[in-house]
């Protein structure tokens, strides 16, 4: 198997595992919003459940799609995973600084970092298979 292929592969993984992370978030908010450290007694449900729920569609949504790019038109599939994985890696830097600024990191929020990093990796992989297609650019001559 190439390296090409086996990037392809990993990102399509890390696409399922966030979109089934997304999947999570939309049918039980309650539990994926409690273990985040979100949901308390006194917080309203409906607003926190709709913007948990909102969260779990895009993740579907984004990693859906690019997951299937990635297995039909490769290249482009490579462009969007490079965006999900900017997407990933940014919320691995915010948990980073909120670490380091609010002195506490946490179990969860290490753990997490180092997740979001992981799929944030993993999503870029099959973009720099292909930068060299990219930054040449498409012949029309």
């Amino acid at each position: 198997m190439s390296s090409y292929v086996l990037s392809l592969f990993m990102a399509v993984l890390a696409c399922v595992i966030g979109g089934t992370l997304g999947g999570m978030i939309l049918a039980r908010p309650q539990t994926m919003l409690e273990m985040a450290g979100l949901a308390d007694e006194e917080t309203s449900k409906s607003p926190l459940f709709a913007e948990g729920r909102a969260f779990g569609g895009m993740l579907i949504a984004s990693h859906g799609v690019a997951a299937l790019y990635l297995g039909y038109q490769p290249r482009l599939g490579a462009a969007m995973a490079l965006a999900l994985a900017v997407a990933w890696l940014g919320a691995a830097a915010g948990r980073a600084l909120s670490a380091a600024l609010d002195g506490e990191a946490g179990r969860f929020n290490t753990g997490s970092m180092v997740f979001n990093a992981l799929i944030g990796v993993t999503l870029s992989l099959p973009f720099f298979n292909v930068v060299p297609y990219v930054a040449r650019g498409v012949g029309l001559a």
